[in-house]
């Protein structure tokens, strides 16, 4: 009798985190059936301990998770290079992802290339379901983390997440002022994407509005040059609400232009950067 072929090992790794999104993405709620089949992937997943431990966390119990995770590796990956934290957010389980933290697993271990999402907490971001960024914060993320590239936790919500995410984050004492690696605020942050809303949520709880790039590009000019060409539509109208809020604030509008600014930096003694393409 003829072997059944098997799909590439990449087309059944690739599915997975397909699965793992869509759980996710759409929110729907585990069946029987949908129960019943996540059971039989843990036995394709895992083995020897770390199969105790995704049984514990299919069956929501968190004291057999912690007390099997003793001396275990918490991160390795099983088969299809499944680990147990992605495991608990296929399982739609935040109080798995919550224990796991907790035991000190990070959830932006365990990145998984071809993915959009690439780590869990990178999948929490994406989901509109904030139970998952929430059990991760009560397990002990710091709500200030960044990632390898220097990029705080709240400007990856700007980019991710939606106004329910950065809340929960601000919440939790992340930095509303926050910078990344190239000097922009988390609100330039917001004003450079299609939410406006978390832009105006960030200025009505003190976000300062008089950083500047070492370009001499500040948030009040990053707001007049996109309204300068954006179309009508719901982004354009939350970027005027954002506009008048800065206008309410002080900001002067029109703002001035990098050019101004750089001579601005110029005339304190600093040494702004020129674009290519500029003279000053």
């Amino acid at each position: 009798m003829q072997a059944k072929p098997q799909r590439p090992f990449h087309s059944r790794y690739h599915s997975l985190l397909l699965l793992v999104l869509f759980f996710l993405a759409s929110g729907c709620q585990p069946t029987q059936g949908l129960t019943m089949s996540r059971t039989h992937i843990a036995g394709e997943l895992f083995s020897g301990p770390h199969l105790e431990l995704a049984r514990a966390i299919e069956r929501n119990d968190m004291a057999a998770l912690r007390h099997g995770a003793d001396g275990v590796d918490l991160t390795a990956r099983g088969e299809q290079q499944m680990t147990l934290m992605w495991f608990a957010l296929l399982q739609q389980n935040p109080d798995a992802v919550r224990t796991l933290v907790e035991l000190g697993v990070h959830p932006s271990e365990s990145p998984m290339e071809g993915a959009e999402a690439r780590t869990p907490l990178g999948a929490a971001l994406m989901s509109p379901d904030t139970r998952y960024l929430s059990a991760m914060l009560e397990g002990g993320l710091p709500a200030n983390d960044e990632s390898s590239d220097g990029t705080p936790l709240l400007h990856r919500a700007i980019t991710s997440g939606t106004l329910e995410h950065i809340r929960l984050l601000i919440e939790y004492g992340a930095d509303i002022d926050s910078q990344n690696s190239i000097g922009r605020s988390a609100f330039h942050d917001a004003c450079l994407g299609t939410k406006p809303e978390i832009a105006a949520y960030l200025l009505e709880n003190g976000a300062r509005l008089d950083t500047r790039l070492a370009t001499g590009v500040t948030p009040a000019w990053v707001v007049y040059d996109r309204l300068q060409r954006l179309p009508p539509g719901d982004i354009r109208q939350g970027l005027e609400s954002v506009r008048d809020m800065m206008i309410e604030r002080g900001v002067e509008f029109p703002p001035p232009s990098p050019v101004e600014v750089r001579e601005q930096m110029r005339a304190e003694g600093l040494t702004p950067r020129v674009p290519p393409g500029h003279d000053r």
